[in-house]
């Protein structure tokens, strides 16, 4: 037997609406909102100039360095009594070069790498050219000056101090990097 199916009401309870209105940013604080986002990307901005000039300054700071190390290396190939030939050369100072050799090639040597060729100086062969390379930054030539210091401490000690000035941020500006090495006689 069948029976006619029963019939049932369903009421449907409708939940209340939390928001009566379209909920949203106005307009004044969309654009506070975006002043203050445009603030804080240009001082990001701004420190990416700063971080370049530091990370440039540095690389030169490193290469200078390097500088020295290798005159203080090449230095302690020269014989000892020879070492007082090379108390004040400066690489500026063409008048200021060894009278003989091996300190004079030397001396030659560091002024093609740290400054180029330059003037006033006795002119670089092609030989010596192809031996040597001049220290660059984005192909522009260091531009160093560099000077050492010889001091007799004892009849079998000498103290030597190399000093290398890079060009700075600023117009007449040098960043001095300075070694010392003490080299003895036994």
């Amino acid at each position: 037997m069948r029976t006619a199916p029963e019939t049932r009401q369903v009421t449907i309870r409708q939940r209340p609406a939390l928001h009566s209105r379209q909920t949203g940013f106005s307009l004044i604080e969309l654009l506070i909102g975006m002043s203050l986002m445009a603030v804080a990307l240009l001082s990001i901005a701004a420190m990416f100039s700063t971080g370049y000039s530091d990370v440039h300054a540095g690389g030169r700071t490193t290469m200078g360095t390097s500088a020295a190390r290798q005159m203080i290396e090449d230095i302690q190939t020269l014989p000892f009594d020879s070492l007082v030939n090379l108390n004040n050369f400066n690489t500026t100072n063409a008048g200021s070069l060894p009278a003989s050799n091996p300190e004079r090639d030397l001396a030659r040597k560091w002024r093609y790498a740290l400054a180029g060729e330059g003037t006033g100086w006795p002119a670089y062969s092609t030989a010596e050219k192809a031996m040597w390379s001049t220290l660059t930054i984005s192909g522009v030539p260091l531009g160093a000056a560099g000077q050492i210091a010889v001091v007799q401490d004892s009849p079998t000690l000498r103290r030597i101090t190399v000093t290398v000035r890079l060009p700075g941020r600023t117009a007449g500006e040098s960043i001095p990097v300075q070694l010392t090495t003490l080299i003895s006689r036994l």
